[in-house]
This record gives C-alpha cells, sequence and structure tokens, in this order.
C-alpha cells in the first residue's frame, strides 16, 4: 500500500494467526532505487551467465573440432608409420636383390672373361643408375601439409615395388643367362677340343696309303708323332670308360665326355687312368708309345660323334701339332 501524504510504501507481512501484523515502510524513492539496482543486476546476472554458457559451448566445440584434428593426426601418424614399415621392408628387399644381381652378374662376368665392375662405378639396375654407396631417395621438403607427405610417401612406395618388379625380373634373366654360360661352359670343356699331344701331324682323318701293303685304308682319326714317352692329355672334360689293350690299337684309353662325344687315344706305351675316373680338361692321361699295329711311337687320337667317328680337326682348335 502506498501512502498518497508522504509517498511512501508500506509493507505488510502476515504471520500465522496468532503472530502479531507487522508493517513496514520504505520511502518510495529508496524503493525504486533498490528496485531498478536488482534489476540492472538481474540483468547483468544474465548476461554474464549467458556468456560464460557460450564461452563454454564455444570451448567444447573448439576442444571437440581439437579432438577431431588429434584422431586424424593420429590416424594419419599411424598410417605414416605402416607405410614408413613398408618402405623399409621394400628397400631392404631391394638391397637384397642388389647385392644378388651384383654377385650374379659377377659370376656370369668372370665366367665369360669380362672385367669386374670398379666398386662405386653406376651401373643400370631395373632400369635406373644405381653404385654402391648410392643415397636413400630424397625426403619430403618441409612445409609440406601431413595429407602431401602421406601421397609423397605412397608414389614412392609405389615406385619402389614397380623398381623391384623390374630388378626381380632381371635377377631371373641373370639367373637364367648364367644357366646358359654355365652349360656352354661346360659342353666347351667337354668338348674334345685340346689337342692331346705335342709334336708332328703325321696322318689325317679319311682315305690314306696302307702304311703295312699296298692299297688304301680308311683312317678314323689323326695321327700325331713324337717320341716315346711323351704325356698325352685329355682332350676335354669327360668320364673314362675304357682302358685296356685292343688289338691293332695297343694300349689305349676312351673318353665319353657326353653331348655324343668319345674321344679316342690309341698305341700308349704307359696308362695313367682307370675306368669311371673323371678326367679334366688337360689331364695327363698316359704316355705316347707304339703298342699295337704301328710303324713307329705315335698318338693315334680318333673322335666320335654320336656312335660315328668324325674329323677331329672339326673340333679341335686351331693352334695344335705341327704338320
Amino acid at each position: 500500500m502506498r501512502s498518497r501524504r508522504n509517498d511512501k510504501v508500506t509493507f505488510v507481512m502476515l504471520g500465522g494467526p496468532s503472530s502479531p501484523v507487522k508493517e513496514v515502510q520504505l520511502s518510495a524513492r529508496f524503493f525504486k532505487f533498490c528496485f531498478t539496482i536488482f534489476c540492472i543486476a538481474l540483468i547483468s546476472f544474465g548476461a554474464v551467465s549467458y556468456y560464460v554458457v557460450q564461452e563454454y559451448m564455444d570451448s567444447r566445440a573448439r576442444v571437440a573440432a581439437l579432438s577431431e584434428v588429434n584422431d586424424g593426426l593420429n590416424s594419419t601418424t599411424r598410417n605414416q608409420e605402416v607405410m614408413i614399415k613398408d618402405l623399409q621392408q621394400i628397400a631392404g628387399n631391394m638391397l637384397n636383390k642388389i647385392e644378388e644381381i651384383e654377385t650374379l652378374n659377377s659370376e656370369v662376368r668372370s665366367k665369360v672373361g669380362l672385367e669386374e665392375i670398379p666398386d662405386g662405378e653406376s651401373v643400370m639396375v631395373a632400369g635406373y643408375t644405381v653404385s654402391r654407396g648410392e643415397t636413400a631417395p630424397a625426403q619430403t621438403s618441409e612445409g609440406g601439409s601431413v595429407n602431401e607427405e602421406l601421397d609423397t610417401l605412397e608414389d614412392l612406395k609405389q615406385e619402389l615395388l614397380d623398381m623391384d618388379l623390374v630388378m626381380t625380373e632381371q635377377a631371373m634373366e641373370l639367373l637364367f643367362l648364367k644357366d646358359d654360360v654355365e652349360k656352354q661352359l661346360a659342353f666347351e670343356s667337354a668338348l674334345p677340343s685340346l689337342w692331346p699331344m705335342d709334336g708332328i701331324f703325321v696322318s689325317a682323318f679319311g682315305n690314306r696309303r696302307n702304311p703295312f701293303g699296298r692299297g688304301t685304308e680308311f683312317h678314323q682319326g689323326i695321327d700325331i708323332a713324337n717320341k716315346s714317352g711323351t704325356k698325352i692329355h685329355a682332350a676335354g672334360d669327360g668320364v673314362v670308360t675304357f682302358v685296356g689293350y685292343k688289338s691293332g690299337w695297343g694300349s689305349m684309353v676312351l673318353i665319353n665326355h657326353g653331348y655324343g662325344y668319345v674321344s679316342q687315344y690309341a698305341h700308349c706305351s704307359e696308362l695313367f687312368v682307370k675306368e669311371n675316373q673323371v678326367v679334366s680338361r688337360g689331364e695327363v692321361i698316359a704316355a705316347c708309345g707304339s703298342t699295337g699295329r704301328t710303324t713307329g711311337p705315335h698318338l693315334h687320337f680318333g673322335v666320335q660323334y654320336k656312335g660315328s667317328f668324325i674329323d677331329p680337326m672339326k673340333v679341335l682348335v686351331a693352334e695344335g701339332a705341327k704338320k
């Protein structure tokens, strides 16, 4: 209630049935002042509360965004770690294959008589120029984004995989080449192409005058004359299939060289090998003599190919006995 006379505001406070009625009078001006202060405080509290709540919500949003970014970075980091491990494994395999290719290349070059490639000299491997001590691929440039670095790693991985595939193909080709070279060298080493004895070439392959009478005869090999006891060498790698005496041939050795070739050494004075013995090209197997049907000390050298005698001159190297 408000008194118009003295411009005051009266507050009546009622208690229980037995409590007295209390009145409080306040100046209307003071009441307005307090009410105004209360409203200002209420509005200020509401504004501050709204600001605090808004900041809290913004902070939560920023934290959620940072958390999402952090999860993305963690995922990218894990992907990079996996990629780096893959690259390390691929690089290790490539190094092993490079060493294998170098070893195969060295073996092939050695077998065919080529010089070794000096250490540090560049060679072509899988279409790329590489050398021992070559540095690893350059790292990604600074300042690039994580996704760009990851893309670079993926591109590098694909390039390394392509190189690894080409290197595998090259290693297989070198293995086949090595096998072909070994087969060719084995054939050349087994081929009875080495002159079996030093001496004078006295009789060729084919028809000739009979040295023991009239007419002609077919000579199944060549004759090389020298003094008795001159060393006779195996014309190629092989296995001794006969050691002994045969009528007309005297003391004789037969060597099976494989590939269809058999060599014959007749009229020997001494025999230094046994049957089933493996002999090497150039190994001493007998000594020159004049056993059997002969007019003097010499070596009868014959060559069979697939069961038939052929002219030994077709397989013997150019240098040999003097005519």
